[in-house]
């Protein structure tokens, strides 16, 4: 994989180029694909994104998100503009699985593949050119650094900024985790010139929901929180039966984990999720307990150190029955 700043002389002719993210694109996701969208068609390229599936609804007010394709629900019109694609950028995912149904083709394709992320062990092989970082906040952080320092950084404007910084804030968790470095801030004070209104981006990120969904996180704090204080561990496992009872839809449990770790004392807090195909973890954790890690041994998963996902096969029950029996290899590590 040869240094992403490369990409640049191939910008600067015409060419058409396909953006796409991780399954289920988050804010950092979606905020990074249509901030490098604007660009790329700023500088006369023909683009289109395309997630690997659906996304959470609060993130539709994003500048150009009407434009996205779902490949899982336009699959043949998604693949035409893959198979003609010149250049393929890969953003906030390290690895080709993380696209699910989109893996095949886009292995397959001959373009130049690009790489923008910040996850751990990156598939290196699968890129033609690239960067990973895992020192950034974010891949919209990254985003911009990948404008910033290209001869086109004149083509900055307010839909980039919006995008950019709506990613930064949910990746950083609104500037409280640790990759909220003195950088990030001097880049948000760059985007913030461009007149973006951050009140607005923050309601429409976190005031935008059903009233069902505080109900659900009400009923998943009183009847499915397990706090196992011996490992100062909190655990959450939430059946199929809570989700269609609530009527959850993608996007619904963003943020739930975090209740996890507001207990005082707590190191370790885990989400289990029942899904239709697979039973999904979200790991979070503070200090030094590397949640990565602790993600890649035992549940498929990964991420960073303090915030990673996992996935099982198994059932609910199992994977819980799984997640305490670990526990105990880690009794120290949480003391």
């Amino acid at each position: 994989m040869q240094e992403v700043q490369q990409v640049y002389a191939l910008l600067k002719q015409a060419k058409k180029i396909i953006i796409t993210t991780h399954q289920k694109p988050d804010g950092d996701a979606m905020g990074a694909a249509l901030g490098l969208y604007h660009f790329l068609h700023k500088l006369g390229h023909e683009v289109k994104v395309i997630s690997p599936t659906n996304w959470a609804s609060f993130l539709n007010w994003m500048p150009g998100c009407d434009l996205v394709l779902d490949y899982e629900t336009k699959k043949e019109e998604s693949e035409k503009f893959i198979c003609a694609a010149n250049i393929l950028f890969c953003l906030d995912f390290n690895i080709m699985h993380r696209t699910k149904r989109m893996e095949q083709i886009l292995t397959e394709i001959r373009c130049i593949k690009v790489l923008i992320d910040h996850h751990q062990q990156p598939q290196e092989e699968a890129f033609d050119y690239g960067v990973s970082d895992v020192s950034k906040s974010s891949t919209c952080e990254m985003v911009y650094d990948f404008i910033a320092e290209s001869p086109f950084k004149n083509l900055l404007d307010k839909d980039i900024a919006t995008c950019l910084f709506a990613g930064i804030v949910t990746d950083t968790g609104s500037f409280r985790f640790s990759s909220a470095t003195a950088n990030v801030h001097r880049v948000v004070a760059e985007l913030k010139e461009f007149g973006i209104d951050h009140t607005a981006i923050f309601e429409n990120i976190y005031d935008n929901f059903s009233e069902s969904r505080l109900r659900f996180i009400g009923n998943a704090l009183l009847n499915r929180l397990e706090v196992l204080y011996e490992y100062n561990t909190a655990l959450m496992a939430i059946s199929k039966r809570d989700l269609v009872k609530y009527e959850i839809k993608t996007g619904d449990t963003e943020g739930l984990v975090n209740y996890l770790l507001t207990i005082e004392g707590i190191k370790l807090g885990a989400l289990l999720i029942d899904r239709v195909e697979e039973r999904k973890w979200s790991f979070r954790s503070k200090g030094n307990f590397d949640v990565n890690v602790f993600a890649r041994n035992h549940f498929e998963g990964g991420g960073h150190k303090n915030a990673a996902g996992g996935r099982s096969s198994e059932s609910l029950e199992q994977n819980v029955k799984n997640f305490k029996e670990v526990l105990k290899q880690y009794e120290q590590q949480l003391q």
